[in-house]
């Protein structure tokens, strides 16, 4: 069967047909990735404008506010566009960490990573799983695809290859049924998410220093448990160096040419998200420093090279009419 034959997908004599996946079903985030940016357009207008007007962010009447936003406004690259995206992804991150609170607490696998390999192929996926992985699976298709409309940052480009890298390790270890593994994977990742977002939502308010870098520091803690430690040190651990002798005593992780190939391609994928980690740490301790040097945090991930630009070009307006203000008196 060429590029689709089990040998190079699944352990020893294992076929397609025996696992309790079904690769077929990676068709349903393609096919919902429209609605879910529909939602988040319509969640934008109808709950973050009034939400953002009541906490002071918004411009104008909150009716002008949704009536821009929701016919195109939503492709806009201001302020209030920047406040929206994060309200997004802020809601999306909280609703999945809470769901995976709730169906994760009583998952075998999550206080011990030995049974994402115990008993595998054969786990069963249960309906809550399912919901968890498909729903995750769509919203970074949607992301990929706002990406093109959404405030450019100026780690664009590292944040296309976090996207893309996510969807394959999702789609992949969905389709060999390597489920426990990928929502250890999820749950690791969407806690410090919520603190970084909700972080950049306060910051909007300069009248809330104390508060944003408060959410700083826990959210330093978070993404250094979460994502230096627990994520490196247990779950990628466990697959290098646990999952093989659990699953297939006689397969040796580190011959790149003895099949199955696809588990050493999830671990390559496991890697880039680790080398994204440490890319996006040193941009945190940058902003460790700066906090240090000035008592307030710069920002949690810097917006857009243009919004950069002309925030410089703000400061350096006010610094002249400062100067300009004594020779009119004078």
């Amino acid at each position: 069967m060429g590029f689709l034959n089990e040998t190079y997908w699944l352990p020893r004599d294992v076929q397609w047909s025996q696992l309790p996946t079904d690769a077929r079903d990676l068709l349903y985030p393609v096919y919902f990735t429209i609605p879910m940016l529909f939602c988040r357009v319509l969640l934008e207008t109808l709950v973050g404008i009034p939400f953002g007007n009541l906490l002071g962010y918004g411009e104008g009447t909150i009716v002008s506010q949704m009536t821009i936003h929701f016919f195109g406004g939503f492709t806009s690259q201001t302020r209030s566009k920047r406040i929206l995206e994060c309200f997004w992804r802020f809601f999306f991150y909280t609703s999945a960490f809470i769901y995976g609170c709730k169906i994760m607490v009583h998952k075998s696998w999550l206080w011990d990573v030995k049974d994402c390999w115990i008993g595998y192929p054969w786990h069963k996926t249960d309906d809550d799983v399912w919901w968890y992985y498909m729903v995750e699976l769509t919203f970074y298709y949607s992301l990929l695809i706002s990406s093109i409309f959404d405030v450019r940052r100026s780690d664009f480009w590292q944040l296309i290859f976090h996207h893309i890298v996510t969807i394959g390790l999702l789609s992949m270890s969905y389709a060999i049924n390597f489920v426990r593994v990928g929502t250890l994977v999820l749950f690791s990742h969407d806690a410090a998410d919520i603190l970084l977002e909700g972080g950049k939502l306060v910051k909007y308010d300069k009248s809330r220093t104390k508060t944003t870098n408060g959410i700083f520091v826990v959210f330093l803690l978070c993404w250094i448990v979460t994502r230096l430690g627990y994520y490196p040190f247990i779950v990628m651990r466990s697959a290098v160096f646990e999952a093989a002798n659990l699953i297939q005593p006689d397969y040796d992780v580190f011959n790149v040419f003895q099949v199955p190939y696809a588990p050493r391609i999830i671990i390559f994928m496991l890697c880039c998200l680790v080398v994204l980690h440490v890319f996006w740490t040193i941009i945190i301790g940058r902003i460790v420093y700066k906090t240090a040097m000035d008592g307030e945090v710069e920002d949690i991930r810097s917006e857009s090279e243009e919004d950069e630009m002309e925030e410089r070009r703000r400061v350096e307006r006010k610094k002249l009419l400062k100067k300009k203000r004594p020779t009119k008196q004078d």
